[in-house]
């Protein structure tokens, strides 16, 4: 379910097409820089009370890394 969280976020908060996302789909390669991972950071803290720092969503080398962090950090609330 984080995947399918994920790219609601990405399609509604960052006007990215759906048939972009993929769990392969690599940040960069679909628009998603620096700026990108602050803001979505603040957006899973504030909408989803999820935890992940922008410098760990960087490190992330595809969106499936991305939702992993995500139910990672979900279970531990």
């Amino acid at each position: 379910m984080p995947f399918d969280a994920l790219k609601v976020i990405l399609v509604n908060k960052f006007q990215i097409p759906g048939d972009q996302i993929t769990e392969d789909a690599r940040p960069t390669d679909i628009g998603l820089g620096s700026l990108a991972f602050v803001e979505l950071s603040l957006i899973l803290e504030k909408d989803l009370d999820i935890k992940v720092s922008d410098d760990e969503l960087t490190d992330a080398s595809t969106l499936r890394d991305i939702a992993a962090l995500m139910k990672e950090r979900s279970a531990m609330t």
